[in-house]
């Protein structure tokens, strides 16, 4: 047992030492923060977007399409598509945990499977149908978000054109920035 832990050992520490790599470079302050104090800012297009999680995601920045970058109709398509597919979501996760527990239930009985099955277990047929309800509510709501990240992309109207930016100036002040 000891070989074996001093192996072991030996082992680990040579991944360790050989993780460290020799190739080490020195990060100088210049590198972090830039000479006169003022901070550079790297203008980033949001760009296309794609459905991840439930919502819209714009693929250059990896930020989430907010309520500024959109007509206000739009927005509120968006806002029920996610509506819908979460109360989707929630309806089948909470119908399926309820037809899964009274099957699993029915199974303590003498005659799980006899006559009047469903009249004995009325639990598996309601969380079975919770369960198809709420799975075509969150594909709907799946299907939506899609039908308008698609929408997003080719139609340049839903966007918006102009922004109000309120941040640092090269001053050391507070600045007001619009842009159209």
């Amino acid at each position: 047992m000891k070989r074996l832990l001093s192996v072991l050992v030996a082992l680990c520490s040579a991944l360790l030492i050989h993780a460290q790599g020799n190739d080490t470079k020195t990060i100088h302050y210049e590198d972090l923060y830039s000479p006169n104090g003022v901070a550079k800012e790297a203008s980033v297009t949001p760009g296309d977007v794609e459905r991840f999680h439930g919502r819209l995601l714009h693929t250059n920045t990896n930020t989430y399409l907010s309520a500024a970058e959109v007509s206000n109709d739009f927005y509120k398509k968006y806002v029920n598509a996610q509506k819908l597919q979460d109360w989707g979501q929630y309806i089948w996760k909470i119908g399926a945990s309820y037809a899964a527990s009274s099957m699993v239930y029915c199974f303590f009985e003498n005659d799980p499977f006899g006559e009047d099955f469903f009249a004995r277990h009325p639990g598996v047929l309601i969380g079975t149908a919770c369960g198809l309800i709420g799975g075509v509510m969150d594909f709907a709501g799946w299907a939506r978000l899609g039908s308008l990240a698609n929408t997003y992309n080719s139609t340049p109207g839903v966007r918006r054109g102009y922004s109000l930016n309120v941040g640092p100036t090269r001053s050391g002040g507070l600045g007001l920035a619009l842009n159209f």
